[in-house]
Formats: C-alpha cells, structure tokens, sequence
C-alpha cells in the first residue's frame, strides 16, 4: 500500500495498517510535512482550492479498501473530517432514486414508458409525450425555473405547477441537459408508485440491504454526530453557504452518507448485494444519441463516474468496468474540480502500487 504513517489507522482489505492523518489549519496557512506524493497532492489542493477537510477512499479490482482523512469537518469545532464523518452526497443521489424507479418497475407499480402525466395529471399539457425515462436520462426538455428557492418546502402542487409553468426547451429524448428540477419530480413519483416516501423506499431496498447505518435523506432542523459543514472560500475567509433544502428536491440530492457507508455500497455493487439486473440498466446510456448518461450515472467507455455539489459539499464517485479500481472523495468546500482531483488521487495510488509491485 503507498505509504506510511502513524496515529491513525487505514484498512486494506482486512488487514489494518497505519497511514498519515494530518490537520491542515488552512486559515493560517499551515501544514504538516507529508508522506508521500499521495499527500503531497491532497495538501497542495486542499490550499490551493481553499479546502478545510478531504476524505478519500481507493478500492482496487479484488475488493481491498483503503482509505485516508485531511483537515476537519467541522472549523468552528475543529472536527477531523473521517470516514464516519456525514457528508452530503448531493447528485450521487441520483443514482440511488434512479436505483429505486428501477425496482418499482421491476415490481410492476411503474413502467419507464408511463407518461409523466399519468402521475402527475395537474401538469401542463406541454408535457404529452414525456416519460418516466426521460426524467432519468436528463432529457425531459424542462427548464430551469425562475424562483424555486432552497429554503421553501413546496407541496406537490406547488412544485409541478412551478416546473411546469414555462415551455419545454426541446421535445423529450432528444436532447440531454442535466436536470436538477426534473429529478426533483422523479422523486415525487417514485414516491406515488411506491406508495412510502423516497427515503423510506431507499433504506429498504438499499441502506439496509447494504448496511449503510449512517446514511439517510436531509430533514431540516435535524442535527446530526459528526455532521460535516459545508464551506465556500470568500474574501480570503471561509463562510458557511445556506444549509435549507426542501424535501422536494430528495430525488435530485437528498442523501447525506458517510465515506465508511459509501466505500459499503461500492463492495454491494461488486458483490450482488444490490440487484444486478438493475445495476445494468443504470450503466447503459439511456439515450445514446443524446448523450452518455445512464440512469444516475455517466457511463463512459470502461468507466462509470458522478459528482456531487451543493453549498459547500462536494464529492466524486469513479469506478472502472467491470468492477476494477474505484475511488470516492468527499471534499467541503465547493472550489475546483472535485472529479479531477479524485482522479489524481487514483493515478497516483495506482502508480505507487504498480512501483512497490515492481520492488
């Protein structure tokens, strides 16, 4: 494993072993002396792109996990960010609201090809011909609508009515545009068909098949141990971005998660845990000719991968086909690429590895 360390503990596989911990007190520009070029990397990112804390974890092709924490979750407490730490997981929701559609379709409550309509008929009738699919695949052609506000819970009524009120901007399925607001409703619908909201539908067919103990969907007001806060870097000081976000919006990035939970939900996509059959219709571009989105994933030529954003959160998600390296970082506060970093952090884990096989 690249590295080495002390004070604090790394899991490769089921062998525990030691690696670096550091706490980068970003606010007055200081830093520990680092391990390796792992670190290395991680530090010079976590000051360039104004970063309080940074958790990541590496699983290679045979399931051996490792994983590695920076800085703090929380400034104010001065919290280390682990990977017990909850994280909003922001659009890597989406892959599990899609996950969910598709069990209520394999279980006959819904069908891919129902009309929007069918479920919500208060719509407007610009959208006859749009499909369950089309919510998933990012090409319902919905705009994005003048005056949704973060910090207002919308009935349902409410919500179509707003998302519905102007024109479509192209005809469904030809034209992906990433799509916040139709996600939004394809939350509401899951929860018609499956007759329980979004995240009691979730902990049942994922988080605790899974074992994801830690993760579940935002409810305002709740507080949560270890939570970690959001951060954005303004006037050379960090400040905390609203925290509101209405349960509406559930579908397109309610959950929050802990790295522990999510480095679970990876071995449950290797393992069968999670239904396969369903895993394979995610992982196809749902319309080719319109873009290379699956349903809650970017399915690219040997790769599946998704980030996250939302006030100060970010996180990436990469794993190779089928089943080969992966890599999951979490980050709190919303500068630079997160994607970009996370795949940095691979090529250097990856390199380090193939070098020390070489020894």
């Amino acid at each position: 494993m690249p590295g080495n360390g002390v004070n604090s503990r790394s899991k490769w596989g089921l062998m525990p072993r030691l690696h670096m911990v550091f706490a980068f007190v970003l606010a007055i520009g200081s830093a520990l002396a680092l391990a390796d070029p792992v670190d290395d990397f991680v530090a010079q990112r976590m000051a360039a792109d104004h970063l309080p804390g940074v958790v990541f974890a590496v699983i290679d092709p045979k399931g051996n996990v490792a994983t590695r924490e920076y800085g703090f979750a929380n400034l104010e407490k001065q919290e280390k960010f682990t990977v017990n730490s909850v994280h909003r997981i922001a659009s890597l929701s989406k892959q599990m609201c899609s996950y969910v559609a598709l069990c209520l379709e394999k279980e006959g409550k819904l069908s891919l090809d129902d009309e929007v309509l069918k479920w919500f008929p208060q719509g407007p009738e610009s959208w006859r011909g749009m499909r369950v699919r089309h919510l998933m695949g990012h090409t319902s052609g919905i705009p994005d609508p003048e005056g949704f506000d973060y910090a207002k819970e919308y009935t349902l009524d409410a919500y179509v009515a707003l998302v519905g009120k102007d024109p479509l901007e192209t005809a469904p399925g030809t034209k992906f545009r990433y799509n916040n607001y139709a996600y939004g409703l394809l939350g509401a619908l899951v929860e018609k068909a499956g007759g329980s909201p979004l995240p009691v539908l979730a902990k049942k067919l994922i988080f605790d098949p899974v074992g994801m103990t830690g993760t579940g969907y935002y409810t305002k007001g709740t507080a949560y141990p270890h939570e970690v806060i959001g951060y954005r870097w303004q006037d050379g000081r960090f400040v905390i971005p609203t925290r509101e976000r209405p349960q509406m919006f559930n579908g397109s990035g309610g959950v929050h998660s802990t790295l522990a939970d999510m480095v679970k939900y990876e071995l449950a996509l290797r393992s069968g845990r999670l239904d396969r059959s369903i895993l394979d219709q995610q992982w196809t571009p749902s319309f080719p000719n319109a873009g290379n989105y699956g349903f809650g994933w970017y399915v690219d030529p040997g790769a599946l991968r998704h980030t996250g954003t939302t006030f100060g959160y970010t996180s990436a998600y990469y794993r190779e086909r089928p089943d080969g390296w992966a890599v999951i970082l979490f980050r709190n506060s919303d500068t630079g690429s997160q994607m970009e970093m996370a795949l940095a952090v691979l090529d250097l884990w990856k390199a380090q590895v193939s070098a020390q096989s070489k020894q």
